[in-house]
């Protein structure tokens, strides 16, 4: 009877050696990051935002001036790449088209490029999305010093994202999970964990990602929201003018102002058309560490709260300004403020200072088994195509 290793060798030599060595040496390069990059984590158990007093990013901005707000886009693909990648749009129509729209920020963000076409341009941001693998999990780089080339193009566990996260965190100014709902490249569980970013791409034309929002700040996560259109074409109206941030940064508005408020949460994030925002908020602010009064611009066809888990704590319909009377349950408020043309989508008021003092940590052993469990796997495939070599001669 044939030995079950001489019929598995066989079935390789039919194949043919040379065609089997090229197809691992592929195998091999694709998969390199998984055994020299990966880290393996211990993630401690997160608890929601606590406290007495409430860490609120408005409290102390003048919002009434119009002017202080800053329409930007960090996501949107012009042609790029030899045209090899989705953009449809030449880098001068794009631009021309975010800003006749009154964009001050217009973010180029092709991927694994920072694009400085238009650097002299006010309210430049260098930035680009990270990352071609095959789930989308993907990144908005914004204020990027350099691109990060690393990614895990196959799988990825809760270890690998936040392995990313890591590895481009000091990279950038402020670094954004895209679009986390589309594909499912991002589950809300992820968020319940992941550590070392500043926003999340909740607004997107392609899928709107409140509930992994709610995940991470009903874990206790301090996640802001950043609004892009990720258009692949400027002059689609479906998906050009349809998600934005609105930044709270007076003067001038470069790139340190713009980055700066987005990493303390002074801006909102906007669904509507043709970037026309129908409303704006007047009054944001805490009084007596008890109470949320919010006023706004013009009538707002509804305000909602929402709170922990995403749980909607209190509706005002038809109103100029409410209240809302903090609850000893309540760990985080976020409020979304309707108009007839456009929905706001406020940053969140949190229990405390605001802040996740629980971080990952790197666990050594295991990481060290991880990898070397890879290594094993590449001497295991490198021994069979040794042997089958021999067998030729």
């Amino acid at each position: 009877m044939q030995k079950p290793t001489n019929k598995i060798l066989g079935f390789f030599a039919k194949l043919g050696l040379g065609l089997l060595v090229f197809f691992m040496s592929i195998l091999f390069i694709a998969t390199l990051p998984y055994a020299f990059y990966t880290n393996i984590y211990d993630f401690p158990e997160r608890k929601p935002f606590s406290g007495k007093s409430w860490q609120n990013p408005y409290q102390f901005l003048q919002m009434s001036d119009t002017e202080v707000w800053k329409k930007s886009n960090f996501h949107g693909h012009t042609k790029a790449w030899g045209q090899f990648t989705d953009g449809h749009s030449d880098h001068e129509v794009f631009d021309s088209v975010y800003r006749s729209l009154g964009y001050h920020s217009v973010g180029i963000s092709n991927y694994q490029f920072i694009d400085s076409t238009f650097n002299q341009k006010p309210g430049y941001v260098p930035c680009y999305e990270h990352g071609y693998n095959i789930w989308k999990r993907h990144h908005v780089c914004i204020g990027a010093n350099s691109v990060t080339w690393l990614d895990f193009i196959f799988g990825q566990s809760i270890h690998h994202k936040q392995t990313m996260l890591d590895r481009m965190k000091p990279t950038v100014d402020v670094l954004a999970i895209a679009h986390p709902k589309f594909r499912g490249s991002f589950d809300a569980e992820d968020f319940k964990y992941l550590s070392n970013y500043d926003c999340i791409e909740v607004l997107n034309h392609y899928r709107i990602s409140d509930i992994q929002w709610d995940s991470a700040l009903s874990a206790g996560y301090p996640a802001w929201i950043v609004g892009d259109d990720d258009t692949h074409n400027a002059k689609a109206d479906g998906e050009t003018g349809v998600c934005w941030t609105m930044i709270h940064a007076p003067g001038k508005a470069n790139r340190k102002e713009l980055t700066q408020s987005l990493k303390h949460g002074r801006a909102f994030g906007v669904t509507g058309k043709r970037g026309q925002v129908g409303i704006y908020p007047f009054q944001y602010s805490i009084e007596a560490d008890s109470i949320l009064r919010i006023a706004v611009s013009d009538t707002a066809k509804n305000i909602e709260v929402i709170g922990q888990n995403g749980k909607l704590m209190q509706s005002d319909t038809n109103v100029l300004s409410t209240r809302y009377t903090f609850r000893d349950s309540d760990t985080y408020i976020r409020v979304k403020i309707y108009s007839d043309s456009s929905i706001l989508w406020m940053n969140p008021i949190m229990r405390g200072d605001g802040k996740s003092n629980i971080q990952p940590t790197i666990h050594t052993i295991q990481t060290f088994a991880y990898r070397g469990a890879w290594f094993t796997g590449y001497a295991i495939i490198g021994l069979i195509i040794f042997r089958l070599k021999r067998s030729k001669k």
